[in-house]
């Protein structure tokens, strides 16, 4: 599967005027020095987990009753913007469509400085969230939190969900939802996040991305699942989340896609989501059909193109995304036409697709297609995923043109060639 990547981290954040660096937490065995005739202290390292499981259990049977009340019930308010940050989290992920909810106290405490307001019984277990989006996840989604618990009176409490040094607690790629207030749509197939500045062009995000389900689907020789997770937000911390930003800068995209593994590491993917940037929302039509239909296609494609050379995946996925944009409306770079009218095109090389050519390779490739599916018919270039796919084995760069041949009738150069030309036919 073409991956065009992101994704995000839990509300977090606390006060620093009563941090102390220096006070790093007790052993990670569970045991509080300096404390032995507390309540707490008394305890095994099985019997806090388990008091501390309880009060998990609850906060997540509070999320899937909708039950703010029982979710504030294990807080400790005395940290207000701890508590805000909770609350806005409640709110945000009562909207999600949630299958699972599920939180497990791990053995292993969070390696983070601690406050001295928690106290010398506090302690900071590592937690398995398990979160599972009804319909558009197909597996749960594990991710390692952590929470500060202060205890009193041999019992415990939330007190933070960051070390005193405001190390968030976190391990893995975190939601929207859990970075910024969120408003979460939902239409047939399409389940939409947004945030506070982008929530007024909800309505037109949601119909573009359900018109554009409907309109691969179309183009598709294969049938899908037609459902996708979307993000289109603006928050700085939601968007200097995102890792792996082909280009190596989240400014200059339109649209991308990426996978939510159902583990912090390499894992089977839950889903694949697309988030789509305010530039091209603000854009509007035809672009931002055509962009969202081009992201719509790396969804659908799932792991069918896994292995191809990069210029087919990414040719194809602009083709899909320009087919139901009418002849004369169908853009193309002016630096890609200058391009095309000095000849020797060649065909992107997968590791460099991304680099200083990015906006020629994407053009090329995309004629490359369209040169394809008008003079042999689209369903020869379902018959060259197929082929360089090679049943997911894949084919190099450095062997595409004995498949090329075979499939086409023609190798790299010449493929690229015509693609050149294409572009000089149809745009000068």
């Amino acid at each position: 599967m073409l991956l065009t990547a992101l994704l995000l981290l839990l509300p977090t954040g606390c006060r620093s005027d009563d941090a102390d660096p220096g006070s790093a937490l007790g052993p990670a065995d569970g045991s509080a020095a300096g404390s032995q005739g507390s309540p707490a202290a008394r305890l095994t390292p099985e019997q806090r987990r388990a008091r501390e499981q309880r009060v998990l259990d609850q906060r997540a049977r509070a999320v899937r009753e909708g039950d703010l009340p029982l979710f504030l019930r294990s807080l400790d308010r005395r940290d207000r913007a701890f508590v805000a940050r909770q609350r806005r989290y409640f709110a945000n992920v009562v909207q999600l469509p949630l299958e699972r909810f599920d939180y497990r106290v791990l053995p292993q405490q969070w390696d983070v400085t601690r406050r001295p307001g928690w106290g010398p019984d506090a302690q900071v277990p590592q937690v398995d969230l398990v979160t599972q989006l009804r319909d558009f996840d197909t597996r749960p989604v594990r991710r390692t939190v952590g929470f500060a618990f202060t205890w009193v009176g041999g019992r415990p409490r939330l007190v933070s969900d960051r070390g005193a040094a405001d190390e968030p607690m976190y391990a893995g790629a975190p939601a929207p939802w859990d970075l910024a207030a969120v408003t979460v749509r939902r239409r047939p197939g399409v389940l939409g996040v947004f945030d506070r500045r982008t929530a007024p062009s909800a309505d037109l995000v949601m119909s573009s991305v359900e018109q554009g389900i409907a309109q691969v689907d179309e183009a598709l020789p294969f049938t899908w699942p037609g459902q996708v997770v979307v993000y289109s937000v603006e928050d700085s911390a939601v968007l200097d989340s995102f890792t792996d930003v082909p280009g190596g800068s989240i400014d200059l995209l339109g649209a991308m896609t990426f996978p939510t593994y159902a583990a912090p590491e390499s894992s089977p993917v839950a889903s694949t989501r697309m988030l789509v940037m305010a530039g091209s929302v603000a854009a509007g039509q035809p672009f931002l059909g055509r962009i969202v239909r081009h992201e719509l296609s790396h969804v659908a494609l799932g792991t069918r193109d896994d292995g191809a050379p990069t210029w087919l995946s990414e040719g194809l996925a602009e083709y899909l995304g320009a087919r139901s944009v009418p002849l004369d409306q169908r853009i193309i770079p002016t630096a890609a036409v200058e391009r095309a009218r000095e000849g020797d095109a060649r065909l992107p090389v997968s590791g460099e697709f991304n680099g200083s050519d990015q906006e020629w390779n994407y053009a090329l490739s995309w004629m490359a297609v369209d040169h394809l599916a008008t003079a042999q018919g689209e369903d020869r270039v379902w018959d060259l995923v197929a082929a360089l796919h090679d049943d997911g084995r894949g084919t190099p760069d450095e062997a595409q043109d004995a498949v090329l041949r075979r499939v086409v009738g023609m190798d790299s150069r010449q493929l690229a060639a015509r693609a050149a030309a294409r572009i000089r036919s149809l745009y000068g």
